[in-house]
């Protein structure tokens, strides 16, 4: 039985529809993420994971082989932003910093995304650079996102990422694209490859999947051009990666970051919110993202008053009774406010719903070795002018 006083207990016991598969990813990923100590039963499965990692690892390795033997190549420089592990380094707040650094030296930049979790097929154009063209789920939540929040920035969404180039490049008329999460996407040619990885844990619990979060040996960092150590403010650097990483890449330049919070705003109505506000009300963090816990620390951080937790796993689709859970919830627990990542917004829009949902807004910021990117990127553009 749950104790009425403890709030994230009564969040933990809700309907197995919403939260069933949330526990086991919790599980894992605190197992994956070296986080987590595997006891009685759950030894075992961790067990057959880690076997299951071996065969993965074989079909990884002879995969990656064979479809770098031809990659396509294009005229215009391309640039991947990847990383090692599934899901939860900071790709995207990394693709979009990349974006709006490129643009404001005039450039024309595209965003090419596979669109995970999109109900469309085939390449489509999401933005031109003002605003999105299409539903969310016609574009996947990230590029949807990306195209609400950057100006100037065409995003292409594309299961075949060449398909995607060629209608960005004749089309958009782009002459730089970012690949958004394509380490492993070898197919195609690039000029400068760019690794997110997360300084607290580079490589997790050094298993490859589903044993661990791993999607290559890491070896596959010898690829990498530079690597961005992503908040680096909760591991006091980027050493770790260093340490781990660093032997693997000794040419990479290495890049110190961290997410910052920008903005909070209402999502049913638009309007931004104080922060000071916000301290006043009792809220409740909810989040469907690869490390809600990283969402939950920044709430701490910003000394919201959070009264309890509902994490659902990545890219969940919200339905309508979904989010009669979701308020509900946040009345067991007291909270007359919820907050929730930019993600989560955008699959939850329109907001009708009595309880404020409020969005926080992050952005990657460069803490140290700035000049080393500018210093990557501007020789991929030069060394292209000049061929």
């Amino acid at each position: 039985m749950a104790h009425r006083d403890d709030p994230s207990r009564k969040l933990s016991e809700e309907p197995a529809a919403l939260t069933g598969l949330a526990r086991f990813v919790d599980w894992w990923r605190g197992l994956a993420m070296g986080r987590d100590e595997p006891e009685g039963l759950n030894v075992a499965v961790a067990g057959v994971l880690v076997l299951l990692s071996v065969l993965y690892g074989i079909g990884a390795a002879v995969s990656l082989w064979v479809r770098a033997i031809r990659p396509a190549r294009f005229d215009v420089p391309v640039i991947s932003v990847g990383n090692l592990v599934a899901g939860g380094a900071g790709k995207t707040p990394l693709t979009m910093y990349l974006a709006r650094h490129l643009a404001g030296k005039g450039r024309k930049v595209a965003v090419v995304s596979r669109g995970y979790g999109r109900r469309s097929k085939g390449p489509l154009v999401v933005s031109r650079g003002e605003g999105s063209l299409v539903k969310w789920r016609d574009a996947g939540d990230e590029p949807y996102m990306m195209a609400l929040v950057m100006e100037g920035v065409s995003i292409v969404v594309s299961e075949r990422r060449r398909m995607g180039v060629r209608l960005a490049v004749e089309e958009l008329g782009a002459d730089v694209i970012l690949l958004d999460d394509a380490f492993q996407h070898v197919q195609l040619a690039r000029d400068l490859d760019i690794l997110a990885v997360d300084a607290a844990a580079p490589v997790g619990n050094g298993h490859l999947l589903p044993g661990g979060p791993l999607r290559e040996h890491p070896s596959g960092v010898g690829r990498a051009d530079v690597l961005v150590a992503t908040r680096c403010d909760r591991a006091a650097g980027a050493d770790r990666v260093i340490g781990a990483l660093g032997p693997l890449a000794p040419s990479a330049a290495v890049i110190e970051t961290r997410m910052k919070p920008v903005v909070f705003w209402d999502v049913g109505t638009g309007d931004t919110v104080r922060a000071a506000d916000l301290r006043k009300c009792s809220c409740l963090a909810l989040s469907s993202i690869a490390d809600p816990l990283d969402f939950e620390r920044t709430l701490a951080r910003l000394r919201m008053n959070v009264r309890g937790r509902l994490a659902l796993p990545d890219h969940h689709n919200y339905s309508g009774d979904d989010v009669d859970v979701v308020v509900e919830a946040a009345r067991e627990v007291g909270a007359d406010t919820i907050l929730t990542t930019e993600k989560d917004a955008v699959r939850l829009r329109p907001w009708r719903s009595r309880v404020p949902l409020v969005a926080l807004g992050i952005e990657l910021e460069i803490t140290r070795g700035k000049e080393l990117l500018v210093e990557a990127l501007n020789g991929v553009l030069l060394r292209r002018r000049e061929q």
